[in-house]
């Protein structure tokens, strides 16, 4: 059995909440904690809200899924909807292989990523003047403002 914890680092949108200068600046705990940030988004966030009323791990175990509030994550083109990728291929690998493994995964390849920031003598991947990277080939995962992600929200 699975502890509530590491279930925290994966929102039931799928993102990897490990990889969130928020959560680690430890300004949040993970989307499922209800410490720091998460308490504010988890007020507004659709998402979250559907699935913990469907008491879903993630969104892909959903009929529904992709479903109209996933529009947060997609973009006029395909280049450009990394994070609706990141998303589908984060839920596809915890169906396919555990949570267990897929944290593992996710927690090697923070490593490498806290390497490269430490060899270019800074903090995280997001004050680095060549991301997207090749090891990163999307934007660094950082919180939305909260006004923004409010208004969004409400608009689906």
């Amino acid at each position: 059995m699975l502890r509530k914890k590491e279930w925290n680092l994966v929102a039931p949108c799928g993102l990897y909440c490990g990889e969130c200068t928020a959560y680690l600046n430890e300004k949040c705990g993970g989307c499922r904690s209800n410490r720091g940030l998460s308490k504010e988004y988890q007020k507004y966030c659709r998402i979250y809200m559907c699935s913990s009323n469907k008491k879903l791990k993630t969104c892909i175990e959903c009929r529904e899924f992709p479903c109209k509030f996933f529009h947060f994550f997609k973009a006029e083109t395909l280049e450009s909807s990394s994070w609706f990728l990141d998303v589908w291929c984060n839920m596809k690998q915890i169906r396919e292989i555990g949570l267990k493994e897929f944290l593992n995964m996710k927690e090697k390849w923070l490593k490498k990523r806290e390497k490269c920031a430490e060899e270019k003598g800074i903090k995280y991947c997001d004050e680095c003047k060549e991301r997207p990277c090749e090891l990163l080939k999307r934007e660094v995962l950082a919180p939305m403002s909260l006004e923004k992600f409010k208004d969004f929200m409400e608009k689906i």
